[in-house]
């Protein structure tokens, strides 16, 4: 019984993951496309539609904004039209929380998104954390001028902690922002390449 619950299991594991992943990936193209099928159909001849057009449209827009926006003129007014999403109250609590959490992730490392362990308990226990502000601007006390802001995530669910710790705790590791998350996200049962999982 054992065996067939194991076995069961295991079926689960393999099938479950890619399901989940697949039906995500074909949601949001379906979204994608039916809010941009429109666009396109008022740009060109309903003739020259094909199924999908409108999801590669939504890539192609995101691109093209990405290009605009690093223009000096573009960018200007960009900058314009995000001050007011920050002056509603509301909508600026939630614009600028996903604006930080995306930008942190698309920074490149040299921009001071850093992977780090954190000697936390003084007991060479350590935990992974991400740097997310080496200079926290709203420290004015001398007495903390060497801390720096570190995000603490926690695994299997979205949350973690973001604490002020001195620098001569932290020691930077040589892994990139997005493989540290999820080996914290996972708690370090990742598969290795040509199967297998993480000891």
């Amino acid at each position: 019984m054992s065996y067939i619950t194991s076995t069961f299991l295991r079926g689960l594991g393999a099938v479950l993951p890619a399901a989940l992943t697949v039906w995500i990936v074909i949601w949001l193209a379906k979204s994608t496309e039916a809010l941009l099928r429109p666009v396109f159909l008022f740009l060109l001849p309903e003739q020259y539609y094909l199924p999908g057009l409108g999801f590669v449209l939504g890539v192609v827009i995101i691109y093209v904004v990405g290009v605009l926006v690093q223009t000096f003129i573009i960018g200007r007014l960009w900058n314009s039209v995000l001050r007011l999403f920050e002056g509603v109250p509301l909508v600026k609590t939630v614009y600028s929380a996903l604006s930080d959490f995306f930008d942190f992730f698309s920074r490149r490392p040299a921009e001071g998104a850093s992977v780090v362990s954190v000697d936390l308990f003084g007991n060479d226990t350590r935990l992974i954390g991400f740097v997310t502000d080496n200079r926290p601007v709203s420290l004015r006390e001398p007495e903390m001028a060497e801390q720096v802001a570190v995000y603490l995530p926690l695994s299997y669910q979205i949350g973690g902690f973001t604490m002020l710790i001195p620098r001569s705790r932290l020691v930077g590791l040589d892994i990139g922002v997005e493989e540290a998350m999820r080996l914290v996200l996972t708690a370090g049962i990742q598969r290795r390449k040509g199967g297998g999982t993480g000891a």
